[in-house]
């Protein structure tokens, strides 16, 4: 399964709205991963239906491109003739709104051209070559749990025979790498909370988020139901910060991306902003 990506850029969305636009999909059976805004849509001679309800995306923008200026206050120009940019801060964050369809209530749309390019590999196969390709200390020493440990920073495992079968052994130990991913000398992730503590349901949330990008953007296999007593301190955790889901779905992709890195077949760099969002949002920048 992809993920939701603009139907004009070809480019996925992130974090959050990555998980809207997926709950949109589930709950209105759309089976296209693309979406786009109404002018991005007319853009394609294509048009929104009347009376279609599109869906709310949001962009937050933490820094911006302006044009390099010289020592005496005129745009720099470079080598190519083309002026120069550079990217500074905005201060305070700026969020961004867009409403977005899928191209299921959009008509006139070009169907979605096939390539035999495709994406080709086996989901288990690439499952072991992350974990290999990782380094990562790996223990199968557990009898029925699995846990990541930041003090000696290794992967504690049951055997293999004890899985039902393989989907759920990788994803479990994919759910784990997502937690090995969080160490200081990688992504930095606070991993200091006990069991039971909100800064645990965090970084359980941010793994878990990852897992089940993996295997919608990847088809790596994922356990939901291997991590489901993690739900209700996931919901403590929301019900304090609504905000929270974003901030956590904005770090599982980052997660996605080093774990990706592993692979050689799997190109993704999902924690990279684009040089121009307007063209992912179709908003104007400031």
């Amino acid at each position: 399964m992809m993920l939701p990506h603009n139907g004009v850029t070809g480019r996925r969305y992130r974090g959050g709205n990555a998980l809207l636009l997926m709950h949109a999909m589930t709950e209105h059976g759309y089976e296209d991963h693309r979406w786009m805004t109404f002018k991005q849509a007319l853009a394609q001679d294509a048009s929104v239906r009347k009376g279609e309800k599109g869906t709310q995306v949001e962009y937050w923008q933490f820094e911006k491109r302006v044009p390099k200026l010289d020592d005496y206050g005129n745009p720099d120009i470079g080598p190519d003739g083309k002026p120069l940019y550079e990217v500074v801060k905005t201060g305070a964050p700026r969020v961004f709104y867009a409403t977005v369809f899928n191209a299921a209530q959009i008509d006139g749309l070009k169907p979605v051209e096939k390539n035999d390019l495709a994406r080709k590999w086996d989901p288990v196969a690439d499952a072991e070559r992350i974990i290999e390709e990782s380094g990562a200390a790996i223990l199968h020493d557990q009898a029925d749990r699995a846990c990541y440990r930041p003090s000696s920073d290794s992967i504690h495992m049951p055997a293999r025979a004890q899985f039902a079968d393989a989907g759920a052994y990788y994803g479990t130990m994919i759910h784990e790498l997502g937690h090995w991913t969080g160490h200081e000398s990688r992504l930095a992730r606070d991993l200091s909370g006990g069991f039971g503590s909100e800064s645990y349901a965090r970084e359980e949330l941010r793994a878990e988020l990852a897992s089940f990008f993996m295997a919608a953007e990847f088809g790596i296999p994922h356990d939901p139901g291997q991590h489901s007593a993690y739900i209700g301190s996931w919901l403590d955790a929301l019900k304090k910060d609504k905000h929270e889901i974003f901030r956590a779905a904005a770090e599982a992709d980052k997660i996605v991306a080093f774990l990706s890195a592993f692979s050689h077949d799997m190109k993704l760099n999902p924690s990279a902003v684009p040089e121009e969002e307007d063209e992912v949002f179709g908003i104007p920048q400031p």
